[in-house]
């Protein structure tokens, strides 16, 4: 006889595998409290389909990257003027920093380990003099 928790519910297992994520998700989602689950016996532990449904959320027409962030965002409203001139002045210093750093690196932007590490040393010993 089959019981109304094992029509409804599935395992661990199962539900990670409905949802494409692994068994540790699954696992710290319940841990976190955002995946409500049921003991069954001593060592079984089964999800109830309906509260499967409940941990899967749409995403917003257009949006990029993680939602939240995105939601957070929206929320803000626009830049003030200062605040745009703010951000230009920080793109512009940004680009002169990245010129110079190409400059010292003579169009490289990363050398070797072991002359980058060469050149700290040397400049904490012209330093310490």
């Amino acid at each position: 006889m089959t019981t109304m928790l094992n029509e409804d519910s599935v395992t661990v297992a199962q539900a990670a595998k409905q949802l494409g994520v692994s068994q540790q998700t699954i696992w710290r989602w319940i841990e976190q409290g955002k995946l409500p689950a049921y003991r069954v016996g001593e060592k079984r532990v089964r999800i109830k389909n309906a509260d499967l449904g409940r941990v899967i959320t749409p995403v917003v027409h257009g949006e990029k990257g993680a939602g939240m962030a995105q939601t957070e965002r929206l929320a803000l409203g626009p830049l003030t003027a200062a605040e745009r001139k703010q951000g230009l002045r920080a793109i512009e210093q940004a680009q002169r920093l990245q010129a110079e750093m190409l400059a010292q690196r003579k169009g490289k932007l990363f050398g070797s380990s072991n002359e980058v590490l060469d050149e700290l040393r040397d400049e904490r010993t012209r330093s310490l003099s």
